[in-house]
């Protein structure tokens, strides 16, 4: 208990909470250079210098983004652009929420029609949104992450969030996750994708799925797939600086392919974890392709362990972050200096079988159990409970797959969209091209048959169409070492690693 508490204090340097901000019926003034951004006589925001603001109102209704928000079908419009052309556009607030469907980015948005205010965020809910439960009595606060209003408010962690802290199903995962909408704080929940929050009443509810995803055969939706891509990375490019991390998987290769375009604007990254070998099919593999297309290629040395001065400074930006992940993020803002926008692969994993043979998907009933087990958390009391009130929102049979959408709100709304908060403190930010609702409806309205294992038919008919010639090297091989070439390309990563480590 004594770590935990020393992990919620500390001061408010530059790197404290990066991007990160706060909602709520005053401006935070102990964070020293924050913005400040008025909502109403009510709602006060307090951002991170570095995390974009942007308001527009048309005296009635009004819409304030958090983030950054990308078109694919006006690649060139702006944040403000963007959200005047959705003020414009509908007359409710489920409107709004509809025409967010196309955009991507990484971003959370509030709504006022003089009658409610209802915030929401990005499809996958990677600009995390957390809230103060009805019954706290200072107040509605709204925030980027628990830690943040348990530093402003010293406020203490739950018995039950204790008992699952100190666990066995989170000391037997490097990269464990909280379920559901459960926090460390019984004061603070989660905001799950697919959900708003209506801020007046601090309820949250779900406005996907409400009717079964409309079937597309595999061309129409490779195709429409491809043009949302296309779209979103010549938006992407045309705002940030990009460097794409690249792996030897399936969804670093289709973004890689989406971005064939705009190639002269981007450039590439592959971490070397700290003890990952040289014959490694990432650094291989990925070494070998980029090489032959002539992107830059940045290999960047992870040490096995972060400094203790950088320990602290990650320990501080998110509460209970992850070890993990600390050398990797130490390594990238040494390369970097958090100048560049990364774009990721994940996310397509919510259309391709999410936990691959691990559970029958033709089961009838689903018990929160089944669900904890797919976490490694089956043990969990604590776990159990929070999956069965995500289950108890369905009184009715579930719109899509169940475990489609658990794989969408729990693996990615909950783990991914941590554990990108927790690489903020390296990056300008975070870019996606999956976290388009357009894109994985679209994915997801594809048979399974061409989804799912051993073929992953879907996934590699994007990367022919956009690009085949990125088809020549192999995908996750599992004796990637002893491919032809490989001996002189270990030679060339091992030099690339070595310049890097000796700047």
């Amino acid at each position: 208990m004594r770590y935990l508490e020393q992990d919620l204090k500390g001061g408010t340097s530059g790197d404290r909470f990066c991007h990160q901000f706060l909602l709520g019926p005053e401006f935070v003034d102990t964070l020293a250079g924050w913005k400040n951004v008025k909502l109403s006589e009510s709602l006060m925001l307090t951002a991170h210098p570095e995390l974009a603001v942007a308001q527009v109102s048309d005296g009635c209704k009004s819409i304030t983004l958090i983030g950054y928000i990308l078109d694919p079908r006006c690649p060139q419009k702006d944040n403000v652009e963007i959200i005047q052309s959705l003020l414009a556009g509908g007359d409710t607030i489920e409107q709004l929420i509809s025409a967010t469907a196309r955009f991507g980015g990484r971003w959370v948005i509030i709504a006022g029609d003089g009658e409610q205010v209802v915030l929401f965020n990005d499809a996958l809910g990677l600009r995390q949104v957390f809230y103060t439960v009805p019954d706290y009595q200072e107040g509605l606060w709204v925030m980027s992450h628990p830690g943040i209003l348990a530093w402003l408010k010293k406020l203490h962690i739950d018995d039950a969030a204790l008992g699952f802290i100190d666990s066995y199903e989170i000391r037997k995962n490097a990269e464990y996750r909280w379920p559901g909408t459960a926090t460390a704080f019984s004061e603070i929940k989660h905001l799950l994708p697919n959900h708003c929050l209506d801020l007046s009443t601090r309820k949250s509810r779900r406005y996907w799925p409400l009717a079964p995803i409309k079937a597309r055969g595999l061309d129409d939706g490779v195709d429409e797939a491809i043009k949302i891509m296309q779209g979103l990375m010549v938006a992407a490019t045309s705002r940030f600086d990009l460097v794409l991390g690249m792996t030897a998987g399936y969804d670093s290769r289709i973004v890689l392919a989406a971005s064939r375009k705009v190639l002269n604007k981007l450039s590439a990254i592959t971490v070397r974890q700290g003890r990952m070998p040289d014959t490694h099919q990432d650094l291989v593999i990925a070494t070998r392709l980029l090489e032959k297309i002539g992107i830059h290629h940045d290999i960047v040395k992870a040490l096995p362990y972060m400094s203790a001065a950088f320990s602290k400074t990650f320990k501080e930006n998110v509460f209970l972050a992850h070890d993990h992940y600390g050398p990797d993020a130490e390594a990238i803002l040494d390369c970097y200096g958090r100048k560049k926008v990364t774009v990721t692969g994940s996310g397509a994993e919510v259309a391709r079988e999410p936990f691959g043979k691990r559970i029958d998907r033709n089961k009838r009933d689903y018990t929160a159990r089944d669900l904890a087990g797919l976490q490694w958390m089956e043990n969990s009391p604590f776990a159990v409970q929070s999956f069965q009130q995500w289950l108890d929102e369905f009184d009715e049979p579930c719109k899509v797959h169940l475990l489609d959408l658990f794989s969408w709100e729990q693996s990615h709304g909950n783990w991914l969209a941590g554990v990108q908060m927790e690489f903020d403190i390296a990056w300008r930010d975070i870019f996606t091209p999956f976290n388009c609702r357009d894109i994985l409806v679209c994915l997801m309205s594809v048979d399974e048959v061409y989804r799912n294992s051993p073929d992953h038919k879907l996934f590699k008919m994007l990367i022919e169409k956009m690009w085949p010639e990125l088809m020549n090297e192999p995908i996750n091989p599992q004796d990637s070492h002893k491919t032809p070439g490989s001996r002189k390309i270990l030679r060339k990563v091992a030099s690339v690693v070595k310049s890097r480590l000796a700047r």
